[in-house]
């Protein structure tokens, strides 16, 4: 993996980003919304893709071969007879997947991943005790970081991200039913003024669109009863034959 610094080539972009921030710009309703779930738009936020060094070719460093290619999947850098940090190849391409750094007692405290094998990390997880507190994410393959994921007792509680690559947060998740972690309330600043003017309820959105969905077959049922019983239409009158006008009855030419 190197040092995230250079841009990368434009690709596709993921289901997930493309879900995100479709939902949140087109299904949203304008409201003026309050900021009681959400921090100031105008924060900053730390948008590098910083490579902590991990020393893999330190005289300390022992090495795994995991697959016999004769080459060290696995290499974990040791001080003092503890392991410090270590580096992995997941999918054996001779590209490191995810660097992982241990505090004093041995827990993990850093994990920096690389999601789509280009050898650039893509997220940045931050742990205490070993347990995930913080990742900040990248999800638009400009090489800056655009979401930030916070957590309480290893759930995921908040998210900020920024939509428009402009290094300020313009829109905010919280979760405020937290057993409920598919229906969270996505608050979106579309003015650059710094406040959420949009909301959505990802959960009540789905709910009235299940309701109306519920609801077309009862009326397609209406609308077929009232038309099986309606009278069948009576044929148009027969126009009166008219006489030829030169039959002997009109005392026409014969």
């Amino acid at each position: 993996m190197h040092l995230p610094h250079r841009t990368r080539t434009s690709l596709s972009r993921s289901a997930f980003a493309c879900a995100t921030v479709a939902l949140a710009c087109a299904c949203s309703e304008s409201a003026s919304v309050g900021t009681e779930s959400a921090s100031s738009g105008a924060d900053l936020r730390p948008v590098e893709l910083s490579h902590e060094k991990c020393d893999l070719d330190s005289k300390n460093a022992v090495r795994t071969d995991v697959n016999n290619d004769g080459r060290s999947e696995i290499t974990r850098v040791m001080s003092g007879g503890k392991e410090i940090c270590r580096a992995v190849d997941l999918n054996f391409d001779g590209k490191i997947d995810s660097y992982l750094y241990y505090d004093a007692q041995g827990k993990l405290r850093r994990r920096e991943s690389d999601f789509d094998r280009d050898g650039i990390v893509d997220e940045i997880a931050t742990f205490e005790a070993g347990v995930v507190v913080r990742k900040d994410r990248e999800t638009n393959l400009d090489a800056k970081l655009d979401t930030w994921d916070f957590y309480t007792a290893d759930r995921l509680t908040r998210r900020e991200r920024d939509t428009n690559s402009d290094g300020r947060v313009d829109q905010w998740w919280s979760w405020p039913s937290p057993d409920k972690p598919e229906c969270p309330l996505v608050e979106t600043d579309t003015d650059s003024d710094g406040r959420p003017d949009q909301r959505l309820d990802i959960c009540k959105e789905r709910d009235e669109q299940n309701a109306a969905t519920a609801q077309l077959p009862a009326a397609v049922s209406a609308t077929a009863a009232s038309t099986a019983s309606a009278p069948p239409p009576q044929p148009a009158p027969t126009p009166a034959e008219t006489p030829d006008a030169g039959s002997p009855e009109t005392g026409g030419a014969k």
